[in-house]
């Protein structure tokens, strides 16, 4: 097992990176920590949990700072935790490659789309519910059927239809920690826990998240975050890549 500091050095940098998008970091944790020579199911209940204690701590510095859009937020997070069952009950019945191919697929083009230079940029000032809900079904469903979070998925499709990406971010951030949290609980009740581990990633993942919260809506524009989001989309994507590919 690697040293419990370079563990708390990775998860830290690793939130913080993720964090400025308002995104968990388990899709990069993860892979780091079996490579530096912890075992997958260990690796991946630390980064779920690293997920849901970092982007929990970003949402608490939004909500302190009144930054959350709740009228977007509450119908994303609904729908996000009643879908996820349902896809990961498809799992069982429809190819996980060709599902993660797909996914792989539209985070390139939405990472593109981010750079594409528009002649004015402006964004949406109003909150639906119908469309905040139909992003959290599919944020959900992929999240069950893929055993991801959902950012990857709500950023990149709340972005392209014309929200402000520093809005976007902490709708993320209040979505994410229900899929992870949940999922963990299963890896916990399976055994696949190293305490100690998860602990040492955890604790900096607190710290991490919170100062990207305050940096992304202290120091960043729009802009800046949107790019950064579009970058972040493009590492999922090759991750993805890797994975079904």
């Amino acid at each position: 097992m690697p040293s419990l500091i370079l563990v708390s050095a990775v998860a830290f940098v690793t939130a913080f990176v993720f964090g400025l998008g308002g995104l968990g970091s388990a899709v990069a944790l993860i892979p780091i920590l079996v490579f530096i020579g912890v075992p997958f199911p260990i690796a991946r209940s630390t980064g779920l949990f690293t997920n849901f204690i970092s982007t929990s701590s970003i949402t608490a510095h939004n909500i302190k700072h009144g930054k959350v859009n709740y009228r977007l937020a509450l119908p994303l997070v609904t729908t996000s935790v009643l879908f996820a069952p349902i896809g990961a009950y498809v799992s069982f019945v429809v190819p996980e490659k060709v599902v993660g191919i797909a996914f792989t697929a539209f985070l390139f083009f939405a990472g593109t789309m981010v750079f594409v230079p528009k002649k004015r940029e402006s964004y949406r000032k109003d909150s639906p519910i119908l469309v905040p809900a139909l992003v959290g079904a599919l944020a959900g469903f992929f999240s069950g059927l893929l055993g991801i979070g959902g950012g990857g998925i709500i950023s990149p499709m709340l972005i392209l239809y014309g929200f402000d990406p520093k809005i976007v971010t902490t709708v993320t951030a209040l979505s994410v920690p229900f899929s992870s949290f949940t999922s963990f609980l299963a890896y916990w009740k399976l055994g696949g826990v190293d305490w100690p581990l998860l602990l040492s990633a955890a604790i900096p993942a607190v710290f991490a998240g919170y100062s990207a919260g305050y940096v992304t809506h202290r120091y960043l524009k729009p802009q800046q975050v949107k790019k950064l989001l579009g970058l972040i989309f493009y590492v999922l994507a090759i991750k993805f890549a890797m994975k079904f590919i």
